[in-house]
């Protein structure tokens, strides 16, 4: 081993403790890295396993095709495996499915298992021509019970149209010009949906007839899953046999995978196939016939690998930078006896390979646990966008690819981080190198604002010019701190942003369930107590908010032009208008109005979190409503989400037009300037009643303008909200216009508050059949979010870990190499509280100007966040102030208990050895 490599381990052994720390900051980075090549190759790895469960294994599909064909495939020596389905044909089942009456019977057999997607349920595969496998959904979607070992005889036969049926369905108007002998060779298969039209009591009418060819016996050895390859549109539900012999007649649809999958598109080119290549698998499998795909995942991986890079250099830099400020007198003296200026080079270089070679592997290894861990806690989560279709969830992929490619990121970062160092080191002579003058530059006398005398006495005032004279050193700590404050604030603002966007795009309900009870005499005449169910379902477990609420819905509302936004008058004027030309209203027009009369108990908790007055909202005499204003829609011009707010003022009247009864009739609809009303007896005897004689003012006054929506509305447009009991002071005789209770639910468990839910209603005689789980309807976007905020809080945290790291090691080095520093202060009369006071100083010096700078760039890039998601969709900005006081406390968090850390190490030092000690 050369002398040079011997020094930088003895260096190295030296100093444990900065050795120990760069090598965490090291495995860190490394870790992070290999997170993100191992999540890429893991989904990966899931979307093929998907796709290869789902629709099978193959690379190419010629389907309905010809014996000639199958030959080719068959005898080609780029084909790996095949597997054929071929065509025996149909027979009648007795389905309930008026439009799949078929069982469509074909030959199955494969070389390789998965090429075709056969999933079995029970049972076992046919192994001669008398066994039969069938679909799981003829039983569930046809309602045929048949068991295993049943006995079926089918007449089978082919499907063709018939012509005295088909010419006179317009629907097939391609039909309608064949002549009638063209027919009897034209045969209908499952890509072909069965030919039929309803009749007036929306039953199938058949037109296509099934000529008989033979009769046979099967037994049912075994049920599959319902298969990928049958759409829900064809005829027959497919069931598999072996299939017959081979001739020149028979059909064959052929799945074939090749030896080589990249040929896969030159041999379908060659061959002169039409039929169609799996280009989702293939795709994931690294073949695709368009380079944007690649494009875009590389693209986002290398987007996030850089930041990793850029955060990680800027870090693991200051840990080399402070070696080699440590090892300046070093360098100096081996410059002195020879040692040029590649050797000193070289040494800063074998310093980075031999941290790197223990903190890479361990980073890898850490890496590696990290995502198992993950995955196994999250995996599940992953088949929310994929369906009950595939049963397997996300688990690590361990790729060698993926590990050798973050071990040279990895690499690297670290060389790049050591690189600027190693020229620092080569730059300065042997003379000041030994004298270790090059960091310490005073120009001019350094003047101490008072402040920091009279806080800090002259504990701070020493402090303070050593920072002025060697700002390099400190330098390093700051930077540590700056970028660990941007990075930690800009992905907490990014994952907030990202979150809110994907709310706001999937328009979720803020409920978990809702309840809906019908009541078929009006709500004032109801049959049961709505509020005993309310104390029903708020006693149930995992329950923890539920409201019950009467909605009503207002298709003609006019407002003051006062009291709405100029914008918004613009943009609307033509769709909603000053006026109707059929009603004459004062007032601009507004649809799309909603109005819950929410139990008092929610609606009393909606005005304190508002800060509003509860004697003044339900003043029976003057009740005042809540409005609900923030809509989300998409611009289909631009493609953006936009947010839309109607009214600029906070205490306003909105009128309400409402129908006249009339008694014996109901109200059904408009026509040109009146409204028609229907005979309740008789629905032939309708009146035609003009709209100023039988439309009827309603005013509702607006306390408060929102643009928060509570759990329990569940409309987009704007919502106005007033409490229960005040609905007839509100509405009148109105409120028997509205037939049903609706009640939000939520809980702390959805699957578990669904289940005990359906009991207490089962229990107390409630009717469930309008009971709707919201929960598992958006479980996809609830998966989602879960999932972005954890890959997004596991990079927070181990950037900031990285960050901790170099920050410890840059105060300890520094700390360690002022030694001779505090022995002379402490040899001059310094006390321990003196000397306290000093590095108190110091410390928030470091965080001040680390928040200094920090803050202000977290804050930029918020914005520049913002700016990006809205593009997409209509957002507000919005300051992370809790990552920010976070932030805040970790930074002095870090840099007084390293500190602290630091001072313990030295304090029992000798003043006159420390003093002796030429190396510090």
């Amino acid at each position: 081993m050369k002398i040079f490599n011997k020094v930088t381990l003895q260096s190295l052994k030296k100093n444990k403790a900065r050795t120990i720390v760069t090598i965490i900051g090291i495995m860190l980075s490394t870790a992070l890295i290999c997170a993100v090549t191992t999540s890429f190759a893991s989904a990966r790895n899931f979307a093929i396993g998907y796709y290869e469960y789902t629709e099978g294994k193959w690379h190419g599909l010629e389907q309905y095709t010809d014996k000639d064909t199958y030959d080719l495939i068959e005898g080609s020596d780029k084909v790996k495996d095949t597997g054929v389905l071929s065509y025996i044909g149909y027979a009648e089942i007795d389905s309930t499915n008026s439009y799949k009456p078929y069982l469509y019977i074909s030959g199955y057999e494969e070389d390789e298992t998965g090429i075709i997607p056969i999933h079995m349920i029970s049972g076992r595969l046919p192994e001669n021509s008398s066994e039969i496998l069938l679909p799981e959904h003829l039983s569930a979607n046809g309602e045929v019970e048949l068991h295993e070992g049943d006995k079926l005889t089918l007449e089978i036969g082919d499907r063709k149209p018939a012509p005295e049926k088909v010419k006179g369905i317009a629907d097939i108007p391609e039909y309608v010009d064949i002549p009638d002998e063209a027919f009897d060779d034209y045969i209908l298969k499952q890509d072909s949906p069965f030919l039929g039209f309803d009749d007036e009591d929306g039953d199938a009418v058949s037109a296509e007839k099934l000529i008989v060819r033979e009769t046979r016996e099967y037994t049912v050895v075994g049920f599959y899953e319902r298969p990928d390859f049958e759409d829900i549109y064809c005829a027959g539900y497919t069931a598999l046999t072996v299939p017959d012999e081979y001739t020149d007649d028979t059909m064959f649809t052929v799945y074939y995978r090749m030896n080589n999958m990249n040929d896969i598109y030159d041999f379908m080119k060659e061959n002169k196939l039409d039929g169609m290549a799996h280009s989702d698998l293939l795709m994931f499998s690294g073949v695709s016939k368009y380079k944007t795909f690649y494009s875009v995942v590389y693209g986002l991986a290398a987007v996030v690998i850089g930041l990793i890079m850029f955060g990680s250099i800027m870090l693991i830099y200051n840990a080399f930078a402070i070696s080699v400020a440590d090892r300046t007198k070093q360098f100096g003296l081996l410059s002195s006896i020879g040692a040029t200026k590649k050797q000193l080079r070289k040494m800063v270089r074998f310093e980075a390979i031999s941290l790197g070679a223990i903190g890479i592997p361990l980073g890898i290894i850490l890496g590696i646990v990290g995502m198992w861990v993950t995955f196994l806690a999250i995996g599940s989560r992953f088949s929310a966008f994929v369906g009950d279709r595939y049963p397997e969830p996300m688990r690590i992929c361990i790729s060698p690819i993926a590990i050798a490619a973050a071990c040279v990121i990895a690499f690297v970062t670290i060389m790049i981080s050591a690189w600027i160092p190693s020229i620092r080191a080569t730059r300065i002579t042997a003379v000041e190198a030994i004298r270790q003058s090059k960091d310490i530059k005073q120009k001019k006398h350094i003047k101490t604002p008072k402040i920091i005398q009279k806080l800090f006495g002259v504990s701070g005032v020493l402090a303070h010019k050593y920072f002025k004279r060697s700002k390099k050193k400190y330098r390093a700590t700051i930077i540590s701190l700056f970028l660990s404050i941007v990075l930690f604030i800009s992905a907490y603002s990014f994952t907030a942003y990202l979150v809110d966007a994907i709310k706001d795009a999937n328009n979720s309900f803020g409920m978990d369930y809702i309840l809906n009870v019908y009541e078929p005499e009006g709500v004032e005449d109801a049959s049961d107590d709505p509020l005993e169910i309310l104390r029903c379902i708020r006693n149930t477990e995992h329950i923890t908010d539920s409201a019950f609420y009467l909605s009503d819905y207002g298709f003609r509302v006019y407002a003051d032009e006062r009291d709405i936004r100029e914008e918004y008058i613009e943009k609307n004027a033509e769709q909603s208008g000053r006026g109707d030309e059929n009603i004459k209203h004062d007032g601009f027009r507004l649809y799309d109005q909603h109005y819950y009369y929410v139990d008092d108990d929610t609606f009393r908790q909606l005005l304190k979190s508002e800060g509003l007055s509860e004697s003044e909202f339900m003043n029976k005499d003057h009740p005042l409503g809540i409005l609900v204003d923030n809509t989300l829609l998409l611009n289909e011009k631009s493609g953006r989400m936009e947010r839309t707010k109607i009214f600029n003022n906070n205490d306003f009247d909105i009128t309400l037009l409402k129908s006249k009864k009339i008694e014996g009739y109901y109200y059904c609809g408009d026509y040109i300037d009146s409204a028609i009303y229907v005979n309740i007896e008789d629905e032939l005897d309708k009146m035609y009643v003009p709209y100023d004689e039988c439309l009827e003012d309603i005013t509702m006054h607006i306390g408060k303008v929102t643009d928060k929506r509570p759990y329990f509305v569940s409309s987009y447009g704007v919502s106005v909200i007033y409490p229960y009991s005040l609905r007839k002071e509100i509405l009148g005789d109105y409120t028997n216009d509205m037939y049903s209770y609706d009640y939000a639910i939520n809980a702390d468990d959805t699957k578990a508050g669904y289940e005990a839910l359906k009991t207490t209603l089962k229990e107390n005689g409630i009717p469930d059949g309008e009971f709707w789980n919201y929960a598992e309807s958006i479980e996809s976007e609830r998966s989602m979010i879960i999932i972005i905020k954890v890959f997004a809080y596991g990079f927070i945290v181990l950037i900031s870990l990285i960050a901790a790291a170099n920050v410890f090691n840059t105060i300890t080095t520094n700390i360690n190499l002022r030694r001779r520093e505090f022995a002379m202060l402490k040899s001059v009369g310094m006390t321990a509280k003196g000397m306290r006071r000093m590095l108190n100083y110091e410390c928030l010096l470091y965080g001040t100007k680390a928040l200094l700078y920090g803050l202000p760039v977290s804050v930029g890039v918020t914005y520049l966040i913002y700016l990006s998601i809205n593009e997409g969709i209509d957002t507000s900005f919005f300051v992370p102030w809790v990552a920010v006081a976070v932030a805040v406390l970790s930074v002095f968090l870090v840099v007084f208990s390293t500190m602290m850390f630091s001072m313990s190490k030295i304090k029992k030092d000798n003043p006159i050895d420390a003093l002796k000690n030429e190396n510090l």
